[in-house]
Parts: C-alpha cells; sequence; structure tokens
C-alpha cells in the first residue's frame, strides 16, 4: 500500500492532520490500533478550549481559539462549542499568587481579556460557596466543547476528502531507508509513505526513539465524572478550584468533574474511585449543593506528560521524513485542530504561523545521549498535593 503520508494515531490531532492535508489534495492514511478514532485522551477529556494558564503554549491556544470559532461550520458538525468563560478560584494565598503571575505572563503576551477577580466576584460567579476564598482569574474568550463529537467529525470530513483509515490495526516499526523514514510497518502489512507524522500519544516515544530521537513521555491517567442534569444552574463556565480538580456544564446541563492527571506506568483506563470519592467529598464541603447531585457516570482516559508540560511538535532532527505532535500534558484538546493544520502547512512548504521553538523534538536530546541525568515527567497532581496542603492549611474544614 502506498501513500503521500502516513498517521500514526487516530486522535484529535492525527484526523485533523489528515483533514488539512486532504484540503490540499495530499494523500492520507490514518492508522490507529483502535475500533475507532478519538477513543483516548482525544475523546476522555473535559472539553475545554482555554488559553489562561499556559505559559510557552499561549500563543499556540491563542491562535487556537480563533480557528475553534470557524470549526463547526468548516467540519458541517455540531461540536457543542460555547464560549463560556474560564474561571479559576484560589482557596489560599499560594494559588493566588500563583494567578497573579500566570496574569502578568498572559497580559504581558496578548491575551487582553483575562483579568483577576476579587472574592466576592468568585461568589457572584460561583454562587453557594463555604469557606474562605482568597481570589480568583477569568478569561472570558475561552470555552468548551463536547470532545466525543470533536475528533470524529474531523475523521468524517476527512474521509469525504478521500483520506483512508485504518483501524484495528498496530503500527509495529518504521521503514526506513538510512536516514529516511519511508512509511511504516503494521500487522497486516507495509505503508510506504513519503512522510510520516507520530500523533501516537503516550506511544509515541518508540516511533521518535526507532528514528534516534528519543524524547521524554510519561504516560498519565486523568478521569472524569458526569452529575445527572441538574434542576438549575449552578456554573456557566470552566471552573478550576485550586486543589479540587475542575468543573464545568455540559449541553444538557449535566455537571462534568474533572481531576488532575496522575502517573500511569501500566497505561491504564480504569476509574480510581478512591480518589474520586476524597475528590467528591472535597467539593462537597465547599460547594454544598453539590450534595444533593448524583454522579451517573465515570471513566477515565491515557494521557501524556513531558518534564515542561509541554508538547514536541515539528519535524524530527536527525532523519527526513517524520513529523511529531505528541506529549501535550492534558490539554491536547484546544490545540489539536490547529497543531494538525500546521503540520499539513509544514508538510506543503508552508511556514509555521506560530514558533514551534518551545516544542523542538530533540529538546531533552543531549541530556539523553550523553547520560546526564535526565529531566523528570511532570505530572498536575504533584502540583495538586502541594496545592491541597496549602488549603488545608487556610481551610481546615474542607478536609472534615
Amino acid at each position: 500500500m502506498k501513500t503521500d503520508v502516513a498517521i500514526i494515531g487516530g486522535g484529535i490531532v492525527g484526523c485533523a492532520t489528515a483533514y488539512y492535508l486532504a484540503k490540499q489534495g495530499i494523500k492520507a492514511i490514518v492508522i490507529d490500533k483502535d475500533p475507532g478514532v478519538g477513543l483516548q485522551a482525544s475523546g476522555r477529556n473535559g472539553g475545554g478550549v482555554r488559553q489562561h494558564g499556559r505559559r510557552a503554549a499561549l500563543p499556540l491556544a491563542m491562535e487556537s481559539v480563533k480557528l475553534w470559532a470557524t470549526l463547526a461550520k468548516e467540519l458541517d458538525a455540531d461540536l457543542e462549542y460555547v464560549r463560556t468563560g474560564n474561571l479559576k478560584i484560589a482557596l489560599d494565598e499560594i494559588s493566588a499568587e500563583s494567578y497573579e503571575r500566570e496574569f502578568a505572563w498572559e497580559y504581558e503576551n496578548g491575551l487582553d481579556d483575562v483579568r483577576l477577580l476579587t472574592a466576592a466576584e468568585c461568589h457572584e460567579l460561583v454562587p453557594g460557596m463555604t469557606g474562605r476564598v482568597v481570589a480568583g482569574k477569568l478569561c472570558s474568550s475561552d470555552g468548551i466543547a463536547n470532545p466525543m463529537l470533536v475528533t470524529p467529525a474531523f475523521a468524517r470530513a476527512s474521509a469525504k476528502l478521500g483520506v483512508k483509515f485504518l483501524l484495528n490495526t498496530t503500527v509495529t516499526s518504521l521503514l526506513q531507508q538510512g536516514t529516511t523514514v519511508c512509511g511504516v510497518k503494521t500487522d497486516p502489512g507495509e505503508i510506504e509513505a513519503r512522510v510520516v507524522i507520530n500523533t501516537a500519544g503516550p506511544w509515541a516515544a518508540r516511533f521518535t526513539a526507532e528514528a534516534g530521537c528519543p524524547i521524554i513521555i510519561g504516560p498519565g491517567r486523568s478521569q472524569l465524572l458526569i452529575t445527572e442534569r441538574l434542576r438549575r444552574t449552578y456554573i456557566k463556565s470552566w471552573v478550576t478550584i485550586s486543589g479540587l480538580g475542575y468543573m464545568r456544564p455540559t449541553h444538557s446541563n449535566n455537571l462534568l468533574i474533572g481531576s488532575a492527571g496522575t502517573r500511569n506506568d501500566q497505561y491504564q483506563c480504569q476509574v480510581d474511585y478512591h480518589s474520586a470519592a476524597i475528590q467528591v467529598r472535597r467539593l462537597c464541603n465547599l460547594l454544598p449543593w453539590l450534595k444533593e447531585v448524583s454522579i451517573i457516570r465515570a471513566f477515565s482516559g491515557i494521557t501524556e506528560y513531558t518534564p515542561d508540560s509541554e508538547p514536541y511538535i515539528g519535524a524530527v532532527p536527525g532523519v527526513s521524513g517524520l513529523y511529531v505532535a505528541a506529549g501535550f500534558a492534558g490539554e491536547g484538546f484546544c490545540p489539536g485542530p490547529l497543531t494538525g493544520k500546521i503540520l499539513a502547512e509544514m508538510i506543503s512548504g508552508i511556514e509555521p504561523r506560530i514558533s514551534l521553538e518551545p516544542f523542538r523534538p530533540n529538546r531533552f536530546a543531549p541530556s539523553i545521549g550523553e547520560g546526564k541525568t535526565q529531566p523528570e515527567v511532570s505530572y498536575p497532581l504533584d502540583k495538586l498535593l502541594v496545592a491541597w496542603k496549602a488549603v488545608e492549611k487556610y481551610n481546615p474544614e474542607l478536609n472534615d
């Protein structure tokens, strides 16, 4: 089998890349080990289309939000995308100071619709909170979409343009001739391609290493809880509460409750009900109305993390014909479509509109190649535990 581009991974980045390649008349094949597209992190996340809280990826997120405004029309699909705003609430001074630093960075780098909030303003936006609220931060242009709809929409639009999908198919290795990657080997057979794009998420490291460019990716697990439909609307936007995870409304007025990523060396998708129960109990102490709401569904997904919590995006150095986009640290949903568009443009010879320097695939290579101490992967739960200690100090009643 031959094609112009072989894409490893049928998540949001892989399917978006295929779509934008097909729009340019470039033939592509998407290969995924699962029976459908978007069945890993791309379909198992909170659906945040968010900018604030980013560092190096802030310009990428800002441009992504512009693209999201036109996606539903372009893909001819309801993505349940709404600009709800994105609220971060600090329950302690440490988190409040962190938000102030974020605000200064974001405003300096062009995110001008973000502002700091007083405790009173936070209470107005999230009524019924008990305990101590210190401050908050709000980005009004952030929003949400339904992750279970977006990747399939890209896949359908791609298929209409001629993209082929090989599902239930595992890529076992790359095809190489010297320093040129010229396709992939799969269980059924070989696929020749002039370009291979590695969007394999937590499994991406094996393919870049095979090409001589090892990258550091640690598999993680994030989990989500879905409540019954609420009788009234308590929360209208994405809300992150320091030390307690995040919440946001769904299109049907359920409440989605999410937690930070944890280490997941076994690549498991099982829900950790013990930690979920602790999270819900603590949230109920802050939001008493939540005690009357039933949890009807829980699921988790495998995601991936890097030492600096920034992704790898771009051509893999040392070889020709291989690109990678992986390691989004649980934040790949928002920039996924734009990342796919950028990759498609790069393959067509168009310079990226955003600097990809912070996302160089080989930025940790010297440490790996020279036997130096490798930087450890950063997991959000580590930061969450630090935040929770601060919350306990200032709000001991939340740990009852």
